[in-house]
């Protein structure tokens, strides 16, 4: 078996560089796949953890990038490769058993199959809905961690969000023409020649809204909120304050009402339910206050949030028209929906000409029908219950987790959609439904291992320092 590796290799290489100088897309593709398929086999046996890693760095820094030299979403790649490297490790003993959310999301996925199954009319519906499965299929392959090593790969997504945040920031401040993207043109950023900046419209005038790596404002505001979340959960002392610091301020800057509501929400439950003194929530709330009223303080912030949903504020009749619009949108359409490859999806003028409706449950009956929608729901009850949960641990780090959920789903995922439409915020969703507190994984009723014993590990993974004391 050895000597097959070997020889796969050595060869492998060598016929990749060979399709590699075809001018076709799909052959470069194949190319570069060939070329890391060795090292890929090699990783995935020795050190998985390092693709979990990757995954976890890529999803929170370049969300919207992809493989050099082609068109192939580098999440998605890397999605396919911590799906194979968990089957990769199932003989090793190593993998966590079936959680109850995992049954909720794989009901989720199945049903969604049969939807496509029934409304399957072109080539689109297929691509759009093996996306959006590899995206939320990465749930399975992070479940089947142990929570230490989930823990580590969590890090790794907030150094990956910190370091978005920062260059996002210097975007901002430092680049009025949005042209500091084309150093990442490598990894297909700012190659369209048009103007990456995102602005709002206020009585006139334009502000510029932070987007950097994530494009679209409002998707960045959702990536850097489970940035937040896990920077809090994961990391004490001055690393916390560091990496939550520089976060937060990345997603104010976004001027997403979805994602400043939704850490609001999380913040009033927190305080609310978390089992903590009462001196410790006074410190938290005095805290909070300083730094919300220096927030405020910011103009463009001021505008954005107190002028929402008023008069004036066009996306809120915009929503009103749509959700009165929905049921003739779904008339004879209820049971399977309307399709998974939809223009409307793919095309933003036609989007917000067709006008559907900005609401993650309903989204998902639009698109799946009634069935999806349910599981949909599910899977977001489920969460809430294992949110409440962990908001009764004595521990804070569950409770940020488990409150930032709540928000998450109480805000965010009623006043817009990308977790429905669009693939890398679809494995964002995974990636923090797999962060929850779960029963399964020790994190509510944790077992004490024999002082005897060494804790479960992949077969070839250095031990790492945690960063929790």
């Amino acid at each position: 078996m050895r000597i097959v590796v070997w020889v796969l290799a050595l060869t492998t290489p060598i016929v990749a560089a060979v399709l590699a100088s075809d001018a076709s897309p799909a052959v470069r593709i194949i190319a570069l796949l060939a070329m890391g398929f060795p090292l890929g086999i090699w990783v995935a046996m020795r050190r998985p953890l390092w693709i979990y890693c990757a995954y976890a760095f890529s999803l929170g820094s370049v969300p919207f990038g992809v493989l050099p030299s082609s068109p192939l979403p580098l999440v998605l790649l890397l999605g396919v490769s911590i799906g194979a490297t968990a089957v990769l490790q199932l003989p090793s003993g190593t993998s966590r058993a079936f959680t109850s959310m995992d049954w909720w999301m794989l009901g989720l996925v199945v049903t969604s199959t049969l939807s496509l199954a029934v409304t399957f009319s072109t080539s689109y519906d297929l691509t759009e809905f093996a996306k959006w499965l590899i995206a939320t299929s990465t749930v399975f392959a992070l479940l089947r961690l142990e929570p230490t090593l989930l823990d580590v790969v969590g890090r790794w997504y907030v150094f990956g969000a910190a370091g978005a945040s920062a260059f996002g920031l210097g975007m901002l401040f430092f680049d009025e023409s949005g042209k500091w993207l084309s150093f990442l043109s490598f990894l297909g950023y700012g190659t369209s020649g048009g103007d990456n900046l995102r602005y709002v419209v206020d009585g006139g005038e334009r502000t510029v809204r932070l987007t950097g790596t994530f494009v679209d404002p409002n998707a960045g505001g959702l990536f850097l909120l489970v940035g937040v979340l896990l920077a809090l959960a994961l990391f004490r002392g001055f690393w916390q304050l560091a990496y939550t610091g520089i976060i937060l301020l990345a997603m104010t800057l976004t001027l997403s009402r979805a994602a400043l509501a939704s850490l609001a929400v999380a913040f009033l439950i927190f305080v609310a339910v978390q089992n903590m003194r009462f001196g410790g929530k006074a410190k938290l709330v005095g805290f909070a206050s300083i730094a919300g009223a220096g927030l405020l303080a910011i103009p463009s912030i001021q505008e954005r949030l107190f002028d929402s949903f008023g008069s004036n504020d066009v996306g809120s009749s915009a929503r009103a028209d749509a959700l009165r619009d929905y049921p003739k949108h779904m008339d004879g359409n209820w049971l399977f929906g309307l399709g998974w490859g939809r223009i409307e999806f793919r095309d933003g003028d036609v989007g917000m000409a067709v006008n559907h409706v900005a609401n993650a449950p309903l989204l998902s009956v639009y698109r799946g029908g009634i069935i999806v929608g349910l599981f949909f729901c599910a899977v977001l009850i489920y969460g809430i219950v294992l949110s409440l949960r962990g908001l009764r641990r004595a521990e804070p780090r569950y409770g940020y987790l488990g409150a930032g959920f709540i928000g998450f789903t109480l805000v965010a995922l009623q006043l817009d959609f990308p977790v429905i439409t669009i693939p890398p915020v679809a494995a964002l969703f995974a990636f923090f439904v797999a962060n929850l507190p779960m029963k399964e994984n020790s994190l509510i009723t944790p077992e004490p291992l024999p002082s005897t014993a060494a804790p479960r590990r992949f077969r070839g993974i250095r031990r790492t320092p945690e960063v929790l004391t």
